[in-house]
């Protein structure tokens, strides 16, 4: 029955003893049935049960549609998943009339019935459990939900300051877990899922605990933890246990984790304190780059509040026009003359002054802002080519590199399609800078795509070039210009001139220009002319300028420094 009495289900015994067919009572009152001498006490029944849970065994009398009066007993449980303000209950009536009709038998069938309630209270209790049980553990994985895990942080809570019993918490949750769902679809999703639970299952100790919090996260309790040692063991074998891949659908999957732990101290007092914390640590677990572990410390909390605040600035610097463009020149490494400039995008933060695009694209592309952000580069710096006569001439155009912060080539067409539209000046001619992740994704080689690109007359240059995970066959499929070389191999250049003069011969061979970013002193630039490389950006020629500053060069010689 729901709150009001109306019948929303009834078994073929119901039927029975009422006289009529299931249909005729669904949805009718059950007060109809009562005897009339009954209705005021079953009234106050219904009033008491949603408070007292299950009501006692209470003999009524209720009329068969033959109009004869059956005495029965009733007992009401209220149903434990049921909605607080939708309760439902389950009412089980036990037929007593032929108890009246054979007083000789009365004994006989008392102890019967004593039988039958009992089994039946056992029946409820069983069905209770179950529900508890539901409302308790992941139906996909059968672990313990987040309420289960919060009550196992309450009773350590309460050993950690009662007798000095040490815990830790991790927090867990699946690298691109999203495109698992997208690729495979949301079943292959969930085996994904109920295989990661199996095997969380066989790394840790019979003491400790796991549990599902929600989509793809996990949280696993450490009893007995004071140090960092177990919970680095833990995390170990997890990563052992994850280097086996997942079959799913046929397909093979290599599935890596970021974790964030918690050492659990007794200035912890709640559940939500801990999981507020051991949050913030996986949350910086997944800032550092995929299959990443983070410690909790004090400082993330600041940092934090910190990550806050610089979102809130962030969401409003485009239409307050604190956005700013640079302009780094990329010469010719034997004379230093002009052969491009490289667009970086800068943010004037009313406080902190300055920023470099390190200090907040990776924020911008959490909040979705980055798609807004790249247009209004690429926007700019196509205008700014029109206040930019240049007196020199050139033996070929020159590049204007605007980064488009993407992760799908089908985003960086829809960032450039303007370019279609509006003709450059001469000698300008724009290349987009991606990442190489952008080669790698399976969806962005449709034709349709490169084909918007090609009629941008867009051309690609892939930044920090040999840092990534793209094949020499996926080179072959873009419309690629250049490549650049990645900083950091330029800065360590004796242990990494092999690997650049390979990235330069591939370049050679592909007919693109390779051009080596950061370079500061001068025997980098003899090293890499050395090595075969033409062109170079870095301090040693400019650092990047404002587009004011930068005019000056541009009416002179075009040679830098």
């Amino acid at each position: 029955m729901d709150k009001h009495a109306h019948i929303l289900n009834v078994n073929q015994a119901g039927e029975q003893l009422l006289g009529f067919d299931r249909g005729h009572l669904l949805n009718r009152r059950f007060l109809q049935f009562i005897g009339p001498g009954h209705r005021a006490e079953f009234n106050r029944l219904l009033e008491t049960l949603p408070h007292i849970g299950v009501a006692a065994s209470e003999r009524f009398s209720v009329i068969h549609r033959s109009e004869e009066r059956l005495e029965v007993q009733l007992q009401a449980l209220t149903l434990p998943n049921s909605a607080q303000d939708q309760p439902t209950s389950l009412l089980t009536l036990v037929n007593l009339t032929p108890l009246f009709k054979a007083q000789e038998s009365l004994r006989a069938l008392n102890a019967g019935l004593e039988d039958r309630v009992r089994e039946g209270t056992q029946h409820l209790q069983v069905l209770a459990d179950q529900f508890r049980r539901q409302a308790r553990h992941d139906a996909l994985t059968g672990l313990p939900n987040r309420v289960a895990f919060e009550e196992s942080l309450e009773l350590a809570l309460e050993e950690l300051h009662a007798r000095g019993e040490a815990f830790a918490v991790l927090f867990c949750d699946i690298d691109r877990f999203k495109r698992i769902n997208d690729s495979l679809g949301h079943p292959a999703g969930d085996q994904v899922l109920q295989e990661l639970a199996r095997r969380l299952q066989t790394v840790i100790r019979p003491t400790d605990h796991v549990a599902r919090l929600g989509g793809d996260e996990f949280a696993v309790l450490l009893h007995g933890v004071a140090g960092q040692d177990l919970v680095s063991r833990v995390v170990t074998r997890l990563e052992e246990a994850l280097a086996v891949p997942f079959v799913v659908s046929g397909q093979e999957l290599f599935i890596q984790i970021s974790s964030g732990a918690l050492l659990v101290t007794d200035e912890y007092h709640s559940s939500e304190d801990i999981l507020r914390d051991v949050d913030l640590a996986l949350y910086q677990a997944k800032r550092g780059g995929p299959a990443g572990t983070r410690l909790f410390e004090p400082s993330m909390r600041d940092e934090f509040r910190g990550q806050l605040e610089l979102e809130g600035y962030l969401r409003h610097a485009l239409e307050r026009d604190e956005l700013v463009v640079h302009y780094q020149p990329i010469v010719d490494l034997q004379g230093g003359h002009l052969l491009g400039l490289e667009a970086l995008l800068r943010w004037r933060h009313p406080q902190r002054g300055l920023l470099p695009a390190g200090a907040f694209v990776p924020l911008a592309e959490e909040l979705g802002l980055i798609e807004q952000f790249d247009e209004w580069v690429l926007q700019t710096a196509v205008r700014d080519l029109a206040h930019w006569p240049v007196d020199c001439a050139l033996d070929g155009p020159l590049w204007l590199n605007v980064n488009v912060s993407a992760a799908q080539l089908t985003q960086v067409a829809a960032v450039t399609a303007p370019l279609s539209k509006a003709p450059l000046p001469a000698p300008w001619r724009v290349l987009i800078e991606i990442t190489e992740r952008v080669l790698t994704h399976p969806a962005d080689t449709d034709a349709a795509t490169l084909q918007t690109l090609r009629d941008a007359g867009v051309e690609l240059v892939v930044d920090d070039f040999g840092t990534g995970e793209s094949s020499l066959s996926s080179l072959h499929r873009f419309p690629l210009r250049m490549l650049k070389i990645d900083r950091s191999f330029v800065a360590t250049l004796d242990q990494n001139r092999e690997l650049v003069r390979t990235i330069t011969v591939i370049g050679d061979s592909l007919g693109l220009t390779v051009v080596a970013e950061g370079i500061e002193t001068e025997e980098q630039r003899a090293q890499l002319t050395e090595l075969g490389l033409t062109a170079g950006q870095g301090y040693l020629f400019a650092r990047p300028l404002r587009a004011d500053r930068l005019e000056t060069h541009l009416h002179s010689t075009l040679k830098f420094p």
